[in-house]
């Protein structure tokens, strides 16, 4: 097995996640549970439980466990290739049909129906340009970097942030070693909220492609990274025996402090959410409470993550909090939330 492969099917098992978990949800009808095939397409643990994307009000299970389609569904998707034979122009019903074939992992049946709302919308409909070259990776993995990679262009075009086009349009670029487009595509993905299972996704690849643009000498525009410094990394979560305990919209603070101290401003801080968690979170200068004394230079600090009940970052009786010291410009650290303040 060549190491190439191995690069393709873990990236797109990341494509699953981020075009499944976001953008059906974000533009298919609601009711639809993705299918328990894609979940093992995707082998990600994140999608466990998943989201849901919809194109009918069945019960959209894929397959049952013998492998075989649900007798409901299936008649659905008899009733409407049998209208298609009768209404060939109708282009909603030929992105209805991508949809239901891609959701059942039929990806060649799914391309063929893609291609016919393509030709019908002449390469003007955003869903029937993405869903194409989506289809036609899933159904054959070369095509990424081929024509499925000018349909994801294409789909950009038509529709600058949206969010497959983006992820795709990524993926392409980080398959062929376009490290700072990539950057620059999930970036932008990333910027348009998503769910925090997606969002700490793209965090995590936004930091790979730092340290390796950092490495070649290839700072992203606007952005200082330090290879070897000047950065924390922690994934934070809670204990479990505490997560019941909290309001997601309860504020979490996480901050670096010089070992040894405990008063005065932090090194660094960000504030967040405790309903974000978990969530990997990047400390960097930019983070800096005071101008001029940053992460740089530090070989040490203090990592606090704490969630604060009275909604201030100084610590009070009741709140949860973990802490740990960690090397600056190491690599992401685990981090629990394990305990209450006295």
């Amino acid at each position: 097995m060549s190491t190439s492969f191995v690069v393709i099917v873990a990236l797109m098992a990341l494509a699953a996640l981020a075009a499944i978990l976001w953008p059906y949800l974000a533009h298919a009808p609601r009711g639809q549970r993705l299918p328990a095939v894609l979940l093992t397409i995707a082998g990600i643990p994140l999608l466990a439980g998943g989201l849901y994307a919809t194109l009918s009000e069945w019960n959209w299970n894929a397959t049952t466990d013998s492998g075989e389609v649900p007798a409901a569904v299936q008649k659905m998707i008899e009733g409407l290739e049998a209208r298609l034979q009768a209404e060939p122009r109708d282009l909603d019903g030929w992105l209805m049909l991508g949809r239901s074939y891609f959701e059942l992992n039929r990806f060649a049946q799914a391309t063929e129906a893609y291609q016919r709302a393509y030709t019908l919308s002449r390469g003007g409909n955003v869903e029937a340009v993405l869903g194409l070259g989506e289809a036609m990776a899933f159904d054959d993995q070369t095509t990424l970097t081929g024509p499925a990679a000018e349909l994801f262009e294409q789909g950009l075009e038509l529709e600058p942030q949206h969010p497959k086009a983006l992820w795709y349009s990524g993926l392409v670029a980080h398959q062929q070693g376009n490290l700072a487009l990539a950057r620059e595509r999930w970036s932008a993905l990333a910027a348009l909220n998503p769910p925090p299972e997606v969002k700490e996704l793209l965090q995590t690849k936004l930091m790979e492609i730092d340290v390796q643009l950092a490495a070649s000498g290839e700072a992203p525009a606007g952005r200082q990274v330090a290879a070897t410094g000047g950065v924390v990394r922690v994934r934070v979560s809670i204990a479990p025996e505490l997560a019941g305990k909290i309001a997601a919209d309860a504020p979490l603070f996480v901050l670096a402090r010089a070992v040894g101290t405990s008063g005065g401003p932090p090194v660094a801080v960000k504030r967040l959410s405790a309903g974000q968690l978990p969530l990997l979170v990047e400390l960097t200068d930019q983070d800096a409470m005071i101008a001029g004394r940053g992460l740089s230079g530090m070989d040490k600090v203090t990592v606090v993550a704490r969630i604060a009940l009275g909604g201030t970052p100084q610590a009070r009786s009741g709140d949860f909090q973990g802490e740990l010291e960690i090397a600056v410009g190491g690599e992401v650290v685990e981090l629990s939330i394990d305990s209450i303040v006295p």
